[in-house]
């Protein structure tokens, strides 16, 4: 409780000071859209044949918005747990030298309440969900980095612009380690934030 109070507050006073993640690392936010139905036109967006349990599909639904939808591509149901409505979802980007890195962090809440909802996802079914898109004048690529049950998926890449200022560690992201991971070395907090799990 004591670790939501002081995260609360954190947030509280970065919004009052007005930091911009637009050019900052930032958690990600996305978020379960619940009014979704598949149709035709988003069963065509999944790679036919594939042997991954679990798909991942990103496009740009406009200047500020990513649609992203992911497939149950196994045989059985699979249910899912979100917290807060979100799934363990962040956003990688394309650097200068063609790495993969990411430009926002995932935070674990703590909170018994942020896991009340559990979804059955059917086989063969999709659900969407909708995460921030950022702007800049890096013109890159974006995928995005899901994790289900330990196992990382990762999206098609699309075409985006970001500033390269999103690829550095920046005071929220040192914030949140600091609060939610003190004793752990710099490597381990990474892994746990950036869902190298």
């Amino acid at each position: 409780m004591k670790k939501l109070f002081t995260f609360c507050s954190i947030i509280l006073s970065f919004t009052i000071y007005s930091q911009n993640i637009q050019t900052e690392l930032f958690f990600n936010e996305n978020q379960i859209n619940e009014l979704f139905k598949s149709d035709s036109r988003i069963e065509k967006l999944f790679i036919k044949n594939s042997k991954d349990s679990i798909l991942v599909f990103a496009e740009i639904k406009n200047d500020s918005v990513f649609s992203i939808y992911v497939k149950n591509n196994r045989k059985k149901d699979l249910q899912l747990i979100p917290q807060d409505n979100k799934l363990t979802l962040i956003q990688e980007a394309l650097t200068q030298d063609k790495d993969w890195k990411p430009i926002e962090f995932w935070v674990n809440s703590d909170c018994g309440v942020s896991y009340l909802k559990k979804i059955n996802l059917k086989s063969g079914a999709v659900i969407a969900l909708n995460s921030k898109k950022y702007n800049g004048n890096f013109k890159t690529k974006i995928r995005f980095k899901l994790l289900i049950n330990s196992k990382v998926y990762y999206s098609n890449s699309v075409k985006a612009s970001i500033n390269k200022s999103k690829f550095e560690k920046s005071v929220w992201y040192n914030q949140i380690k600091e609060i939610y991971y003190p004793t752990k070395s710099e490597k381990e907090a990474e892994n746990i934030l950036f869902l190298n799990e």
